[in-house]
């Protein structure tokens, strides 16, 4: 993006280039779903080329990163401080990079698929999918945040929509730790590779719920700040 183009955003809100920023961690996110899906489903062409794929969405997320930091002006918004921009800004490249390294890890060795785990598998992945919706939505209020001074029946509202993150993180929690169990109570039918496959897995998509629950809370902070 072009820097003239950057600082245009910025005059309208300092919360517009985030936007933008977290438009391209969904596709990111969204990619790495289907390929997910494909793969459980048995319907992937090409594991390889799907998580190259992945990552060139990963690097557009990256360039838009790298624009908002090199043209983020000092000392220009009263409502919220660079150093937050810029923590906020991190937290949503953490979201990019888990999906990117979930897609690399399948590219590596795709996950050993088993017919009594898919149910639970697709809930598990729609469950942290869905953490990350409403950490999106959080961060669409941020415009009327500032035009109502972070206070009143907004803040409120807001606040409540990112109890409700953290709402969706913790039963992301519970499906993790019984999706676990269950792969355990397969043990024989997988390889220790395979294990550990299944293992990273679910930590990777974890981190999806995980950092959408931070950043979420990112914006709790900046209630409480003023």
């Amino acid at each position: 993006m072009a820097i003239n183009a950057m600082s245009r955003l910025f005059g309208k809100s300092p919360f517009v280039p985030l936007q933008l920023h977290l438009d391209k961690v969904a596709d990111c996110v969204e990619a790495t779903v289907t390929l997910l899906e494909e793969i459980s489903n048995g319907t992937i062409n090409d594991v390889g080329e799907s998580s190259r794929a992945i990552s060139k969405l990963e690097h557009k997320a990256d360039l838009v990163k790298n624009d908002i930091r090199n043209n983020l002006p000092r000392g220009l918004f009263m409502a919220i401080d660079r150093s937050q921009l810029l923590e906020i800004l991190s937290l949503q490249d953490s979201i990019a990079d888990r999906a990117e390294d979930t897609g690399v890890l399948m590219s590596i060795r795709p996950v050993k698929m088993i017919d009594d785990l898919k149910d639970a598998f697709h809930k598990y992945l729609e469950g942290n999918v869905e953490a990350f919706h409403k950490a999106r939505d959080v961060m669409r209020e941020l415009d009327a945040l500032i035009e109502s001074g972070f206070s009143g029946t907004e803040a409120a509202k807001v606040d409540g929509m990112i109890d409700a993150v953290a709402e969706a993180e913790h039963e992301c929690d519970k499906m993790q730790r019984k999706l676990m169990r269950s792969v355990l109570d397969h043990e024989n039918e997988l390889s220790v590779g395979d294990f550990f496959v299944w293992q990273r897995l679910l930590h990777e998509i974890a981190g999806i719920s995980n950092q959408s629950e931070k950043l979420a809370n990112r914006v709790r902070m900046l209630l409480t700040l003023k």
